[in-house]
């Protein structure tokens, strides 16, 4: 049997972007509790894949680093428990500069977390700001910094 490939829709933002086309928008802290208690009632419903392997889960959005770092955790015991994550499974976080940090971030990893898809529509800060989005560049260098990285003329350095 094909193992399954998870994606877990998180449709928080700061604030929506023009160009965005995903269902996703701002909220509070009780629209986004609530969420997260109907996405896991959904997860302990899911009987179609009951035990089988999952070699994928990608968390995105919206802007899932967003959340607070224990709904994500949260979400992936629910997984767990449900299905099989394989061994060598990537798992996935969608995060932009702005809603992440050092502390999220290393909350990530300790839920299994090891793979981050980072949003940055362009390196020019006056692009971002017709863009609508929430960081500029530096804020993005930062982000990489935390996780261990530089960047230098355009190439991310471990």
């Amino acid at each position: 049997m094909q193992p399954l490939e998870l994606y877990i829709h998180i449709p928080f933002c700061v604030k929506k972007c023009a160009y965005c086309d995903f269902l996703s928008g701002p909220s509070g802290p009780k629209e986004q509790a609530d969420y997260v208690d109907a996405l896991l009632e959904e997860i302990n419903a899911a009987e179609e894949g009951k035990g089988r392997s999952v070699s994928s889960v990608f968390i995105g959005g919206g802007t899932p680093s967003v959340l607070d770092e224990r709904f994500i955790g949260e979400i992936l015991n629910h997984i767990r428990r449900k299905f099989q994550i394989a061994d060598h499974a990537e798992i996935t976080i969608e995060v932009n500069p702005g809603t992440a940090d050092r502390n999220k971030l290393q909350a990530y990893r300790t839920y299994g977390i090891n793979r981050l898809s980072i949003g940055l529509q362009s390196p020019d800060d006056r692009e971002l700001k017709i863009l609508g989005r929430i960081h500029n560049y530096e804020q993005f260098l930062e982000l990489l910094s935390d996780k261990g990285y530089e960047v230098k003329q355009g190439k991310y350095l471990a």
